[in-house]
């Protein structure tokens, strides 16, 4: 009797739409099955397993319907001007979507000159990606790997869909996705950038400097990025110093040579709170709980990181993103930066060359790190020239 409930059923959705019988017909036979799971853990299982198959055949359904239903144009012309009069249908196209793989079939024109390509108007029609997954597994891998490493972010996307996507398929979607941003950040309006916030107006007057405007800061700051042979710099050394090279450690002034400097920057405004500034030492030992003075927050950030180009060009890379948020240079501007006086040196440089009054903000508990450096360097330099 199930068996032949089932056969009516199939035969009742076929009549509505051509294939729709055998999923309809494995639709009821998975709601019988899930009604005869014991645990809610098996019916979840199964229902998520078949169920997810049950859904992609849904969509390959809906797309070779409408495949039978494409008209045939009687000449396509591309933006390389060649117009390309033969039709061939059935040019099918993999696409991996949240449930699984579907074939996409669709006509193909071609002009039979060479070098010039096929062209689907179907694929425009169905905003197809160009990377072989769909936008929603895109954006669903995009918030995994923004969050943990691509390794992290196969296993999940695997659990979450079913659906495997290799390492470098993930870097190239992150990649994708990531093309327009600083090029997001340059077009924005000027206005919208950095004016005080809501509700809050300028004084009237003439305003002075900075009255009434956040404070902008800018930052930056170098990490070594291990590389490969081939993507190292050319080693260079300092005239006049010594370089010995032992067999098993590192000469004086030698550097293993392994990793390459990334500059990374930031710009952002800051938000001061209401009432009096804090004392150095509320900021070194900050109250606990509410009742303390709460400190400057960091708003409206825009990053940058370079590792091709020099550090200088990052740097410059801070100033312009730093001058589209303050053209008229009407607010106080704050650079935070560590105990490297090469950089130091660039900042300097930068602000001079654009007529810019530069607050230099170093983080003591990054340049101690440097005297404590220096400090164990020549320790172990007086040593090895006593023994």
């Amino acid at each position: 009797m199930e068996q032949y409930g089932l056969d009516d059923l199939a035969a009742s959705a076929e009549a509505v739409l051509a294939g729709l019988g055998p999923l309809a017909a494995g639709l009821a036979g998975l709601a019988g099955e899930a009604c005869r799971a014991v645990t809610l853990d098996a019916m979840e299982v199964l229902v998520t397993g078949r169920g997810r198959e049950l859904l992609r055949g849904l969509v390959q359904l809906a797309l070779d319907t409408q495949a039978e239903r494409e008209v045939r144009l009687p000449r396509v012309t591309g933006e390389d001007g060649v117009e390309r009069a033969r039709a061939e249908p059935g040019h099918g196209r993999p696409v991996v979507t949240l449930l699984g793989e579907v074939r996409v079939r669709r006509i193909g024109y071609r002009s039979g000159v060479k070098g010039a390509g096929s062209l689907f108007p179907r694929d425009a029609v169905l905003n197809l990606p160009p990377l072989g997954y769909s936008w929603q597994l895109q954006r669903l891998a995009e918030m995994y790997c923004r969050s943990v490493s691509y390794e992290q972010g196969h296993e999940f996307v695997l659990a979450a869909t079913g659906v495997s996507v290799g390492k470098r398929q993930l870097e190239q979607i992150a990649a994708a996705a990531a093309a327009d941003a600083e090029r997001f950040c340059q077009d924005r309006d000027r206005d919208q950038a950095a004016v005080p916030a809501a509700g809050e107006q300028e004084p009237a007057g003439e305003p002075g400097p900075g009255q009434g405007l956040p404070p902008l800061a800018i930052s930056a700051d170098g990490k070594g990025v291990a590389m490969l042979p081939e993507a190292r710099r050319r080693r260079t050394k300092a005239p006049e110093q010594r370089i010995k090279t032992f067999e098993k450690r590192a000469g004086t002034g030698e550097k293993k040579g392994c990793k390459r400097m990334a500059e990374t920057g930031a710009v952002f405004d800051v938000a001061v709170p209401d009432g009096p500034a804090r004392t150095p030492e509320q900021v070194m030992r900050p109250e606990g709980g509410t009742g303390g003075k709460k400190p400057p927050r960091a708003q409206n950030r825009w990053y940058a990181c370079d590792i091709t180009a020099g550090r200088d060009v990052t740097i410059g890379k801070i100033f312009d993103q730093a001058d589209r948020r303050d053209p008229d240079r009407r607010r106080t501007w704050i650079a935070l930066v560590d105990g490297d006086n090469y950089q130091l040196g660039l900042f300097q440089a930068a602000a001079a060359a654009r007529g810019i009054t530069l607050a230099i903000v170093i983080d003591l508990c990054r340049a101690r790190n440097y005297a404590d450096t220096g400090g164990r360097w020549c320790r172990k330099a007086l040593c090895r020239r006593v023994s």
